[in-house]
Order: structure tokens, then sequence, then C-alpha cells
């Protein structure tokens, strides 16, 4: 894997995460190896995502009200980015979140 683009990936999504931290929020990273599967877990407890926003994540210039609320910085293309350098790669990416509770992503990258 391209280590800018694995940089890229990982840096848009903690910095994300830090973003929509609640005071005293935590962000874990888990790096594991399954079968023939690299998987990374990048979880917070932070302010969580809207089940109606969940859909529209990763599509281009995509703003939840959460965020535009919060007045954070950003256009909107990170988790897109993120998405497609993932894709490149030969990964997956999905995400669940709790609205209050947090998030989680989960990008899967296949060993050949």
């Amino acid at each position: 894997m391209d280590k800018d683009k694995y940089r890229q990936i990982m840096y848009n999504l903690i910095s994300n995460a830090h973003n929509f931290l609640n005071k005293n929020g935590k962000i874990s990273v888990d790096l594991s190896k399954q079968a023939n599967n690299i998987i990374i877990h990048i979880e917070d407890n932070g302010i969580g995502i809207s089940k109606n926003d969940l859909p529209h994540i990763f599509e281009r210039y995509f703003r939840s009200k959460t965020s535009i609320n919060k007045q954070t910085k950003g256009s909107g293309l990170g988790l897109s980015i993120v998405k497609s350098l993932v894709e490149t790669h030969n990964g997956t990416i999905n995400v669940k979140s709790t609205l209050g509770k947090g998030t989680i992503f989960t990008i899967v990258f296949r060993l050949e």
C-alpha cells in the first residue's frame, strides 16, 4: 500500500473523530490481522452521526447539519477521499454510529 495514501486515510478519519469529540472524549485505533485481512477500527465516543446522515457521509461535499452547527472547518470532501483511497487499494470501509454516543469506522484490506 502507498504509505502516503495510508497516512491520508488515517489522518482524515482521526481528525474527523477529534473534531466531533465532546470534552474529555476518546479516540481509539485498533489494527489487527484476521485470516487474509488487515482490519482497522477507528472508534470515538463523540457526538455520533444521525441515521439520516449515515447513507450520505461518503458523498462529495456532504456535511451533516451537526457538523455545520458545530462550525467545524471542512469542505465535505474528506470522507469521500478516504473511501476512494480505500477502494483504490482493494479495501472496504464501513461505519456504525449512534447519535450522542460515537462512531466506529472499520476498514478491511485484503492481503494478497
